[in-house]
């Protein structure tokens, strides 16, 4: 599978380097062919106006030769063969309206015909100067035409007629024959020469070459800068692939070493000479350093003997091991899981050795709670079958007791004995009662309920315990608190067995306060009194079954205020110093 995407990466990045030679060959196609025509422009540009500047300046000569009528001809034919003389010039003539040559440059071809009269008419000569490219041999002439202007208005044209009369010479100058064409109107009549036509053919032979000189020129510079084009694209492309290769071996690390750092356990990694070559947030903060401060310091001095030691024993069997210890950090001890495992190269070199810590305290703190929960199930299995076998005998002990108190004076001993068994009755019944209130399920009937009335119910239950010891009761609740959903009697149920607790923890006075708050999701209700206190070795304990320090506490009422809480999701927590008071906080999520 690997291969293939080799193969499929390889093959796509032939194909792109073909695509961008292919494209770069186009362009300097393009760019030739622009060149090319550039340079055919600039030379008919050229040549056309030297065409019509030759024209101009022969039309001007012709008109300062026809000022006189002596020797006008010969003027002409000498203006016509010294303009030929003139360097890139093939032939100038002149020609009327249907072609037939009557000035030519070589005087054998006067009479002749030039061009055919379709022709003539599919050139449309007019005033102005045009040109076309005859191919006469060789590279071909530049030929630049227009109406043949001698005069201006008036009396050109008779002028212009009598020395086309001269010109075309008499039979003894050897052109006899084209003066008869001449003097016989020659295929038209007389007005041919209304507006006769003048021809000047330009070598182009000049121009031609130096056009394919730059042709070979552009063609050699094609030819570099496509291959230039070429090694800077192979180039550019092998610097791409070089910077990818390097992004992607960055991204590899980058996610290495995020997943690395945030791995739920300690990582450190020590490198063949026993420093530390890295070390993750988790290790760093629970072996009580910061990063860079445990980087490369050796490892026995970053971790305790007893995990230094498990390398030793890793790195004699060249096999992980494995640990649960007793972790002692600069004070503090938790336990932890401990692996360690040697790092060793393909040829039996060792590179190092990873330490992995996981911190247990959570771990077993759940598998207390496990146990905690496993012994008061127990506890309450029990109590339930106790109650309901003792229960019954109790109720016929204090009806008896009852009877016999009834059959004694008031005020006598054996009366006295009868009050006392009753109360005693009364009390193991309510005991019987608490247990098997802790032994049912926690059966929670949440609704939504108004915590201003939650605390005043339970105020007023304290009231009179309370205003018999002269504690002062007071209520503290967020104004504009929202109704809450919760089971309000059992609220009420778990609030007066904390309230009863502080009241009985405040023999000469003090004050007993109610408080209730919405933090974030939760509904935070704390009871809180000035009382002497819970020491700090039993605040562990204060929730379990049967634990009290009071002589008369059955040691049931603080685990059935955990059972509810925890009924309703929620948790309760306290804090207490002794001398000082007792503080009970409940929080019970509400929701969204």
């Amino acid at each position: 599978m690997t291969l293939n995407k080799r193969l499929l990466g390889s093959s796509a990045s032939v194909w792109m380097v073909l695509g961008m030679a292919v494209i770069m060959t186009l362009v300097v196609v393009v760019l030739a062919v622009f060149n090319y025509n550039r340079e055919v422009r600039y030379m008919e540009k050229v040549l056309s106006e030297k065409g019509e500047a030759l024209i101009r300046s022969f039309e001007a000569g012709a008109r300062a030769g026809m000022m006189s009528s002596y020797g006008a001809q010969d003027r002409l034919q000498a203006l016509i063969d010294a303009t030929a003389e003139l360097p890139d010039i093939r032939f100038i003539l002149l020609t009327d309206r249907d072609g037939r040559i009557i000035a030519h440059s070589d005087s054998a071809r006067i009479g002749d015909v030039f061009l055919g009269p379709d022709r003539i008419k599919a050139l449309s000569p007019d005033k102005d100067a045009r040109w076309m490219i005859m191919k006469d041999g060789g590279d071909g002439s530049f030929v630049v035409y227009k109406e043949f202007v001698a005069l201006g208005n008036g009396g050109g044209s008779g002028r212009m007629r009598e020395m086309m009369d001269h010109m075309m010479g008499s039979p003894s100058q050897g052109h006899a024959g084209n003066h008869r064409w001449w003097m016989n109107g020659g295929g038209g009549s007389g007005r041919n020469l209304e507006k006769p036509l003048i021809f000047i053919g330009l070598d182009i032979a000049p121009f031609a070459e130096a056009r394919r000189a730059d042709i070979r020129v552009m063609i050699t510079t094609s030819a570099v800068l496509l291959l230039v084009g070429l090694g800077c694209m192979i180039s550019l492309f092998w610097v791409q692939a070089y910077h990818k290769s390097r992004r992607q071996l960055k991204d590899s690390q980058i996610v290495a070493s995020k997943i690395v750092a945030h791995l739920p356990v300690g990582l450190v990694v020590a490198g063949p000479d026993g420093a530390v070559t890295h070390i993750n947030g988790d290790a760093a903060s629970l072996l009580g350093v910061g990063e860079g401060e445990a980087l490369n310091r050796p490892v026995d001095e970053l971790l305790p003997p007893a995990i230094v030691e498990l390398a030793s024993v890793s790195a004699e069997t060249g096999h992980p091991v494995t640990r649960e210890l007793q972790v002692s950090i600069r004070g503090g001890e938790f336990p932890a899981n401990v692996g360690v495992a040697p790092v060793v190269s393909d040829d039996g070199l060792s590179l190092g050795t990873i330490f992995i810590l996981s911190d247990l305290t959570e771990i077993h703190r759940l598998q207390a709670d496990v146990k905690q929960r496993e012994k008061m199930a127990a506890i309450g299995n029990l109590a339930a079958g106790i109650a309901h076998e003792v229960r019954n005998p109790l109720s016929s002990i204090k009806g008896y007791a009852t009877y016999f108190a009834g059959l004694f004076e008031e005020g006598s001993e054996n009366r006295k004995a009868a009050t006392v068994m009753i109360a005693e009755t009364e009390r193991l019944n309510r005991v019987i009662s608490e247990l098997l209130d802790f032994s049912r399920p926690s059966e929670i009937k949440s609704r939504q309920a108004d915590m201003a009335l939650v605390l005043d119910t339970v105020s007023r239950l304290l009231r009179q315990d309370a205003a018999d010891q002269n504690i002062a009761v007071s209520i503290d609740i967020e104004p504009d608190l929202p109704a809450v959903e919760l089971d309000p009697d059992r609220l009420v149920q778990a609030l007066l067995n904390i309230g009863i607790n502080g009241i009985q923890a405040m023999e000469t006075g003090g004050r007993l306060a109610l408080r209730a708050r919405r933090i974030g999701p939760d509904l935070v209700i704390k009871v809180e009194d000035t009382g002497q206190g819970i020491a700090e070795e039993n605040l562990a304990t204060v929730f379990d079954p049967y634990f009290t320090t009071k002589s008369q506490g059955t040691g049931l009422g603080l685990a059935v205020v955990r059972k509810i809480v925890e009924g309703h999701g929620g948790t309760v927590e306290v804090a207490s110093a002794v001398g000082e008071g007792t503080t009970f906080t409940i929080t019970i999520p509400q929701p969204a």
